[in-house]
């Protein structure tokens, strides 16, 4: 056996692990983690080590899913933005946890400056549906802070819209969408690329509902006028 499968064997004692991290898979910033807070960080000192989590203990308790956490979105009177955001905010969870991990494999300041920017990215993202989540949860009504409210509300105006307009929003959309990507290929602003992104993301949203409700006129009506 090695010595790591014997450390693990052995209870894999904080202060060994260490040791056999300065050894096998050097890594200052975990080890500095580990030596100030050995219980909350062990975790990820095994898996630095195993490339796996360790067991649970037996008396560790089991998780509480996300549908005990906010059970009013099985109600059917719940808001659909609130749908929307309950798999945003699994992927933004899923996202961070992920870039928590990388921080403790990065080798060069780069890096690290860099997966330090994605941890607070995904984690803003989580909190804010986090707020939206709490105050509903609380109150029985949407807080409506998070962009995804203004969205569906442009969504429900453009229903109403006449072809012509529906049009004029598509034209207008693409134009926004290749100014978007233009800026986000050319990099002169690195400190806008999140929010550049995030917009980009809803100006494709609105054109894949607009082009449907242009399809669903012609549909209907036949060719749309020009």
């Amino acid at each position: 056996m090695t010595e790591i499968e014997q450390w693990l064997r052995s209870g894999a004692g904080v202060q060994e692990g260490l040791r056999l991290l300065a050894l096998y898979k050097p890594n200052p910033y975990l080890a500095r983690m580990v030596e100030r807070h050995p219980e909350k960080y062990r975790r990820l000192l095994v898996r630095a080590l195993t490339g796996r989590d360790p067991e649970p203990a037996p008396a560790d308790k089991p998780a509480r899913s996300f549908r005990e956490d906010w059970p009013f979105l099985s109600n059917p009177d719940c808001p659909t933005e609130l749908k929307i955001l309950a798999a945003d905010k699994i992927t933004a969870w899923s996202n961070f946890s992920r870039e928590h991990e990388r921080l403790f494999d990065c080798l060069t300041p780069e890096a690290c400056l860099e997966t330090a920017k994605n941890c607070i990215k995904f984690y803003c993202q989580n909190r804010k549906i986090f707020s939206e989540f709490a105050y509903y949860r609380e109150h029985g009504r949407i807080l409506g802070k998070h962009p995804v409210f203004k969205e569906t509300q442009r969504l429900r105006e453009l229903r109403t819209s006449g072809i012509l307009e529906l049009v004029r929003r598509q034209k207008n959309l693409r134009a926004a969408i290749w100014r978007l990507e233009s800026q986000l290929k050319g990099g002169t602003r690195p400190d806008l690329v999140p929010d550049r992104a995030a917009l980009l993301e809803t100006k494709h949203r609105e054109l894949t509902e607009v082009e449907k409700m242009i399809r669903d006129y012609e549909s209907a009506y036949g060719k749309r006028p020009d």
